[in-house]
């Protein structure tokens, strides 16, 4: 008979304690039953492939704390608004029922005070709840500023995963960010990351603690140097002894110039300043992969320490110091570039280098544009930091120091003031412009080139968790693979969204810490080249609701204006950063095949402004059929890109013979176009997936459809075969290399070679040369 009790009587907090002391008997005493289910679990991937194709996600949240309930259900309701590939249900605690919990993925967030779920699941969970904190591979945790997160298969059903958010506080579960990229658990200690790891995923101990995974960046971390102003905490192997002492007296002198120039407030801080060795460390620890930010609160600067990506730092530095002299401004524009104007070598060349160069490229936007709050902050920070620098110059310049200090907090121009002030400021511009004329027209002729036969992959950011993303050491193991089977190119891709295909909409920057975000792209091609291999950035547009960019049309002429004005303020941001590091192809464009159709003269438009910015090669990656045999501004462009996924066989049953005649067929359409146009052609993407007569539907994914490794190798071959020694053809990109190596091998049916037949072909054929005689056809 099962215990009663007086429930109008006994409160959940009464009962709370009894709970968890009967759960943590049910878990001692059920831990080798429980380690035995565990090993029949499903892999982590496996659960990650049932939830995006499910696509559905349950929130619950606790109202065991009533003042924090409205809080919980407006977190909740934001996440659901940002999250795109999910669709999210939000629930109380008290309103979902285990049902529901077993029917598919469950966010549970909140304390134990607050959401009773954490308690019910903790003795089938590796963390454990109890009123004074929470456990964690056998360490306590009961600070107020302490929280887990935490990826695991769902108690209620193991074949759907638990993401788990929880700490000691409601008020600091609220403060943080609820998908915030990182391994299967993190512990975090007032916004930091102490810890981080993944579960082992080997059959025999799936979903245990697995060392090699783990780690703990709370040891690692130490108080290296102290000065006046600064108190330095490296993170690892950050700086030998001696650059540090150059790098702490570097902040010490830029320091007395700030507090120089901005006044005795500036006087008397110390500076919390924390050094990593690389871009995923500080994601991991931070959830921040920018270059360098800085935490006001703390009073603290987070840097990354490369001899490659700098200018960065005194900017932050600068911005912790502004904000206590003199307190934000009503215009972003003032705060940014004050910030900015005080860096020595931003982006490795300084602020008015790049404001020379966007001037002279016609990128300069209006001014009245740049004081409006919402669209200077939308806009391409690369932009929008050099121009501001060189606004505040030019207003220190007009006012005096003094004048300048006096009107930063409230200044805001008359509506008829602002045309002369822009007009003043571009005469300032051409003015700095000139300075710097001569550099740039040499900059310009020794931009990096890359002439050989591009033998080349995609390589694809296969993982939003900071650790297997373009900017990790599993990216980098990888791209060392690719150079070892003799590629020598890459494409690497970052992403934008758009909700509605048909109305136009500002195209946003991905700048979450797991995204492909800027800082991925330069640590990517940064690899790559380090390892041999040209660098192709092509930026790519992801629709919402399963769409593809060939659906994006516009309604109306006003419309389509809006769309081509938004795609170029979207597409220079890449092409200013392909500039910026030295990457020797720019794709304008992917798949977007009703904007490219009879929209000739607005393409050669923005070739032609893109042009003006970026020095390397120019190529647009169009869809295979109509779009590619179509175009009309192929001559605009440096190569005809074609996305290429012609069938080879429309049989289920195709011969070797059989797939030659097809590829040599559907090449013979492609070199049709090159001969007219008089361009060389670059197979943008070309690609099957290990799966029975890929040939039919090449690009069709491979989920969901019988596995067969042999077919996509004899596709491969067919495709070699068939461009080998053709003039017309520069080279190719196979979709798809993974940034971690975890992804493919012989038991998956994607588009990945990786560890199957098909990378075999791929060596054979790009080690022993591709590349065709000239004058050959």
């Amino acid at each position: 008979m099962p215990l009663r009790f007086p429930m109008k009587t006994i409160r959940l907090t009464h009962i709370l304690p009894l709970i968890i002391l009967l759960s943590s008997f049910y878990y001692l005493g059920n831990t080798p039953r429980q380690q035995e289910d565990r090993h029949r679990w499903p892999a982590r991937e496996q659960i990650l492939d049932n939830l995006f194709s499910g696509r559905r996600l349950l929130f619950v949240y606790g109202t065991g704390r009533p003042e924090r309930v409205a809080q919980y259900r407006a977190w909740a309701a934001e996440y659901q608004k940002r999250t795109r590939r999910l669709q999210i249900s939000i629930k109380s605690d008290r309103e979902v029922t285990h049902a529901e919990l077993a029917s598919q993925a469950v966010y549970l967030a909140g304390t134990v005070a607050s959401n009773s779920w954490l308690a019910y699941f903790s003795p089938q969970l590796p963390v454990k709840f109890n009123r004074d904190g929470f456990q964690f591979l056998g360490k306590d945790y009961r600070e107020p500023g302490d929280l887990i997160a935490l990826f695991y298969p769902n108690p209620a059903n193991p074949q759907q995963p638990l993401l788990l958010l929880a700490g000691n506080r409601d008020e600091e579960v609220l403060r943080s960010e609820l998908f915030r990229p990182g391994g299967d658990y993190r512990v975090f200690r007032n916004g930091e990351c102490l810890v981080f790891g993944n579960f082992s995923q080997a059959a025999d101990r799936r979903w245990a603690f697995d060392s090699a995974g783990h780690h703990d960046f709370a040891a690692e971390m130490r108080l290296a140097k102290e000065t006046e102003h600064f108190r330095f905490y490296t993170h690892g192997a950050v700086l030998p002894a001696a650059e540090l002492e150059q790098f702490a007296a570097e902040r010490e002198q830029h320091y007395e110039r700030l507090t120089a120039l901005l006044g005795r407030r500036a006087r008397g801080m110390l500076i919390n300043f924390h050094l990593y060795p690389n871009f995923e460390e500080k994601g991991l620890i931070t959830a921040n992969t920018e270059i360098a930010h800085c935490d006001r609160e703390r009073q603290a600067v987070h840097v990354t320490v490369n001899h490659w990506v700098r200018g960065e730092t005194e900017g932050c530095e600068a911005d912790l110091v502004i904000a206590r002299a003199l307190g934000v401004p009503r215009h972003a524009l003032l705060a940014t570039g004050l910030r900015v104007s005080f860096t020595d070598n931003w982006r490795n060349h300084g602020y008015e280098y790049w404001a020379s160069r966007l001037y002279l490229s016609g990128n300069v936007p209006a001014l009245a544009e740049m004081l409006d709050n919402a669209k200077f902050e939308r806009e391409s920070y690369l932009m929008m930091q050099p121009l501001a620098a060189t606004f505040t110059n030019f207003l220190v310049q007009l006012w005096g120091h003094e004048k300048f200090l006096a009107n930063f907090a409230d200044w805001s121009p008359a509506a008829a003031e602002v045309p002369r002030l822009d007009q003043e400021w571009r005469a300032y511009l051409e003015q700095l412009a000139q300075r710097f004329h001569a550099q740039i027209a040499d900059d310009i002729t020794r931009f990096p080139q890359a002439d050989s036969f591009q033998k080349g992959f995609c390589h694809a950011h296969e993982g939003y968790q900071i650790y297997n993303g373009y900017l990790s050491r599993r990216s980098d193991e990888a791209l060392t693979k690719l150079a070892d089977l003799g590629v020598n190119a890459v494409s690497i891709t970052p992403f934008t969204a758009i909700t509605d295909p048909q109305r136009p909409e500002f195209f946003g920057f991905w700048r979450s810490a797991g995204s492909e975000n800027d800082e991925s792209v330069i640590h990517a091609a940064h690899t790559a080249q380090r390892l041999g291999m040209a660098v192709m950035l092509k930026p790519h547009i992801w629709v919402g609701h399963g769409g593809w960019p060939g659906d994006i049309k516009m309604a109306s002429p006003q419309d389509w204006r809006q769309f081509f004005d938004f795609y170029y303020r979207w597409i220079r941001h890449y092409a200013l950063l392909a500039e910026m590091y030295g990457m020797e192809r720019f794709c304008i464009g992917v798949e977007l095949a009703q904007t490219t159709l009879g929209h000739e003269q607005e393409w050669r438009d923005l070739i032609a402004k893109v042009r003006r910015l970026y020095s390397g090669e120019l190529v647009y990656a169009a869809n295979w059929g109509e779009e590619f045999e179509n175009i009309r501004f192929w001559d605009a462009l440096d190569y005809l890109g074609l996305n290429c996924y012609y069938p080879l066989s429309d049989q289920e049953e195709a011969s070797a013979a059989d797939l030659r005649r097809g590829a040599a067929a559907a090449m013979a359409k492609v070199a049709a176009v090159a001969w007219r146009f008089r361009k060389p052609v670059l197979l943008t993407e070309v690609g099957f997936t290990s799966t029975a007569a890929p040939w039919q539907q090449p690009h069709a994914e491979g989920r969901g459809r019988p596995l067969n490794l042999a077919d996509q190798a004899r596709c491969y071959e067919a495709v070699f075969q068939a461009v080998a020694g053709k003039f017309w053809c520069r080279g190719l990109y196979w979709w798809k290399w993974p940034s971690d190596l975890a992804q493919g091998g012989p038991l998956d049916t994607e588009f990945t070679p990786n560890n199957k037949p098909a990378e075999q072909v791929v060596a054979r054929w790009y080690r022993n040369g591709l590349a065709p005689a000239l004058g050959s056809r």
